[in-house]
């Protein structure tokens, strides 16, 4: 089959032939039909994450149809359309048999440590493998494991929003357009902020409470207004990169006493720097979060199924245009997700 291939870190994928993959007796054979293109990409690619070895293939946004499968998967067949969790736990460390997989210590990932969605073909374990309804757009399947089940698992199992509860949604990008939608579902009222206008009008029409564009506006002094003086409940740090620490520095301006501060954005060798004494006397909590949860893939897909969600694409290339996308996702923050499309 015919994969794009990363040789050398640093340097663009290849359009090459590599082996075919072999499902065993419990993994599922798929046709590669979308891919999700994610900053993290661009960081494997650069070679800054430790557990990725050469050659590899990327990918860890996939969805596709089912070719092949194994004696021992049930429930799937050939012809079903998937997406694909990407954490194969272990399922018997005490983080595995909590359900919370993606803190798996030995696990490896889809288009991490195993290879992922960037070729023809790929397999994966049948559980990991979710059907999805045939209606869905594979691009919109595709981005459901990490675009839309990242921020998913970080509002509702992290964060804990509540009905009522005002969420600050910072970056209004390929995870920000689907946590203001997220924390609108869950009864929250959202704040989009973006330096973008064309990303605050799409934030507003999918259902932003408000929206703030902080290029123009003191951020600090607009979300005291719109909260009572009180600050949001919950910051949700969706932005990451090279400015990722300044604008921690605003995200925390911005709690109420007894607020969250969710970090989902990050670079390597970026630093925050807190008062103790403003955390102490703020009394808040500063969360990280990893990934998703099988079962919030799960959630996600009848969230979407239903209507009650939009996985945003903004744009779809051919998969051995790979190396376009990423070099357009690497000098740009788009709205949704890219998506390579085979």
């Amino acid at each position: 089959m015919k994969a794009m291939l990363l040789e050398q870190f640093k340097q663009d994928l290849k359009w090459s032939e590599v082996p075919d993959p072999e499902p065993k007796s419990d993994e599922v054979l798929i046709r590669v039909r979308a891919n999700g293109v994610c900053a993290t990409d661009l960081k494997m690619m650069d070679g800054v994450v430790s557990t990725v070895t050469l050659p590899h293939i990327l990918g860890h946004e996939v969805a596709g149809e089912i070719e092949q499968v194994g004696a021992d998967v049930p429930g799937l067949k050939p012809g079903d359309h998937v997406t694909v969790y990407p954490t194969l736990g272990c399922g018997y460390c005490d983080a595995c048999r909590h359900g919370i997989e993606n803190l798996c210590l030995s696990a490896p990932r889809t288009g991490f440590e195993t290879d992922g969605g960037f070729a023809q073909y790929m397999v994966t374990r049948g559980v990991n493998a979710i059907k999805v309804s045939p209606d869905m757009p594979f691009e919109e399947a595709a981005i459901l494991p990490d675009a839309v089940a990242a921020v998913y698992y970080a509002l509702t199992q992290r964060a804990k929003v509540t009905v009522g509860e005002t969420v600050l949604v910072i970056g209004v990008g390929g995870l920000g357009i689907h946590a203001l939608q997220i924390a609108r579902i869950a009864g929250a009222k959202a704040i989009a902020v973006d330096v973008v206008p064309e990303k605050l009008k799409a934030a507003k029409d999918l259902g932003a409470h408000a929206v703030i564009n902080s290029s123009e506006e003191d951020l600090r002094e607009r979300v005291m207004d719109l909260t009572d003086g009180q600050g949001a409940d919950v910051v949700a740090e969706v932005v990451g990169g090279s400015m990722v620490t300044e604008i921690l520095k605003q995200s925390l301006s911005c709690i109420r006493i007894g607020g969250r501060l969710l970090v989902l954005g990050y670079a390597y060798g970026e630093m925050l720097e807190v008062d103790t004494a403003d955390v102490i006397y703020g009394q808040w909590s500063m969360l990280g979060t990893r990934a998703s949860r099988l079962q919030d893939v799960v959630e996600v897909a009848r969230l979407a199924e239903s209507g009650l969600l939009k996985p945003v694409v903004s744009g779809r290339y051919p998969l051995q245009e790979a190396n376009k996308a990423l070099a357009t996702l690497r000098e740009t923050s788009p709205l949704g997700r890219l998506v390579l499309t085979s």
